[in-house]
């Protein structure tokens, strides 16, 4: 903890902002994600890019194939049978993205 000693200081906080541990902080991103599921939208809002960018460079990408078959068989992604939606558990397909992101094919 640094100490700077000054006399006569005022800190203003705003009424919209509050003060917090780091500590605290740092949870409140770590549980950011828990017991979200995101759709093909969201994945694709995430990373900036189409529904249809998903679907090619990642779900149907058979650079990725065997990785999303397991993720299907751990429950973090869910394809029910012909037009059913895909489903992601956000807290474990979030760091899977973030850790493939350098071998997204991105134009």
């Amino acid at each position: 903890m640094s100490k700077i000693s000054l006399s006569n200081l005022e800190l203003s906080i705003p009424d919209d902002m509050v003060v917090i541990p780091k500590a605290k902080l740092d949870r409140l991103w770590e549980n950011e994600l828990a017991g979200r599921m995101w759709g093909i939208a969201d994945v694709a809002k995430r990373l900036s890019v189409s529904d249809k960018w998903v679907r090619n460079e990642i779900l149907y990408n058979p650079r990725f194939k065997l990785e999303i078959e397991n993720l299907k068989l751990q429950g973090v992604v869910i394809k029910g049978p012909g037009t059913s939606p895909w489903r992601f558990q956000a807290s474990k397909f979030g760091p899977w993205l973030d850790n493939h992101i350098q071998n997204f094919k991105w134009s």
